[in-house]
């Protein structure tokens, strides 16, 4: 089952208390940062290429259901 969660007020600490909370259920992650200076880093633990690509076009897909569904939360500027 996919889930998607926009994770706010501050993402930052936001995104630590659930990785702490759910430490012991992650077995594998792709997670790509904008940073502000304007790049992008990916970082992931997966078992194959073939699981981190299935987990991007899963991750991919419930963003555009959030979308379809308008349950997208977007940042403010």
């Amino acid at each position: 089952m996919a889930k998607i969660k926009r994770i706010f007020p501050g993402a930052t600490n936001g995104l630590i208390n659930w990785m702490e909370e759910n430490f012991h259920d992650i077995d594998g992650y792709v997670v790509t940062f904008n940073l502000k200076d304007g790049d992008t880093m990916t970082v992931y633990d997966a078992y194959s290429p073939v699981q981190a690509l299935g987990l991007v076009e899963v991750g991919k897909q419930e963003i555009h259901n959030a979308i379809y569904e308008d349950e997208f939360i977007q940042k403010e500027y």
